[in-house]
């Protein structure tokens, strides 16, 4: 038996289908789940065109780019960004240099720069979701609940936010610790407020303390506008899970291109003389390497932007 799968992997012709079965397999797969996939794209579509509306310009004057620089920064990488990019650039020669001497690809080498530098800065990003960003959302979800019931009790933000530090996490503690520093060595507590917002990356505290201001502005009373927002963040914590739970299904589509095509490809090029031949010394096999080198990034990509989802 072994011996008649080594004969079918022998064969050039055999290649093309052998890859290409896994993706009609998924092909039906999705086409099944349309419906599915649709309505979730729709609910996400609503709910980001309901975020972009709600945004407001307030912390414009202060905000920080979130680039990878920045991102970098608050990983606590200890190269910036400039010596970032020079690794990632001698990283990105090195696998040209593979492509074209090895595989005997040159427009693979091409374009494995091109995506070699792409997935550096999006494994930044992800990083910086998974490591700073996630827990900041979680803890400003507790933190923010916890200050709208202090609030309500004392009626001094300032004062709610001195007590809750102690019993606050880094690193959201170290960003509260900056904005009392900042209040206490006589700087306007609004603009301090709005400041903190813009460098904290996070919607929920940006939302928190737009409220806090707008009710100063009009008059109204805070912890009302506080107790709201505690409600809403509530409410955004269990849309949270239903996302969450929505997206777990689709993880199978992206594992399947990530692992058995990969490895599908290792073993003809490992055990086939003529596969082998076909991958670095025809067309037809180089521009087919070359696809499956986008699809695994376009892959791994949407699989690191689900985080993304899980945020909303």
């Amino acid at each position: 038996m072994i011996s008649e799968i080594g004969t079918m992997v022998s064969i050039p012709e055999i290649v093309l289908p052998v890859i290409l079965a896994p993706m009609a397999v998924i092909s039906v797969y999705v086409y099944r789940n349309a419906d599915n996939f649709k309505r979730s794209f729709t609910r996400l579509k609503d709910i980001l065109e309901y975020e972009a509306t709600q945004r407001k310009s307030a912390f414009d004057k202060y905000r920080v780019s979130r680039d990878t620089a920045y991102k970098l920064i608050k990983l606590g990488s200890p190269l910036n960004y400039n010596t970032f990019l020079v690794f990632s650039g001698m990283i990105a020669l090195i696998l040209a240099g593979f492509c074209a001497g090895v595989l005997n690809n040159a427009f693979l080498a091409g374009i494995s720069v091109v995506l070699w530098m792409l997935f550096t800065h999006q494994l930044v990003d992800k990083l910086y979701r998974s490591r700073i960003k996630a827990k900041i959302d979680y803890q400003a979800q507790l933190v923010l609940q916890l200050l709208a019931q202090l609030n309500q009790v004392s009626g001094n933000l300032v004062e709610a936010i001195e007590r809750v530090i102690p019993s606050t996490p880094q690193p959201l503690k170290r960003e509260l610790e900056m904005l009392i520093i900042k209040y206490r060595t006589n700087h306007d507590f609004d603009q301090c407020l709005k400041e903190f917002a813009a460098n904290i990356d996070n919607r929920d505290i940006e939302t928190f303390i737009h409220g806090i201001i707008l009710a100063d502005q009009f008059g109204t009373e805070a912890h009302e506008v506080i107790s709201e927002n505690a409600n809403v963040i509530q409410e955004r914590i269990s849309l949270r899970e239903e996302l969450i739970n929505e997206t777990k299904g689709k993880k199978t589509i992206l594992y399947m291109f990530m692992v058995a095509l990969p490895m599908l490809f290792l073993f003809m090029f490992f055990n086939s003389a003529d596969a082998r031949h076909t991958f670095t010394q025809t067309v037809k096999g180089q521009y087919l390497v070359s696809f499956l080198a986008v699809v695994e990034y376009l892959c791994w990509y949407y699989d690191s932007r689900k985080g993304v989802t899980e945020e909303l």
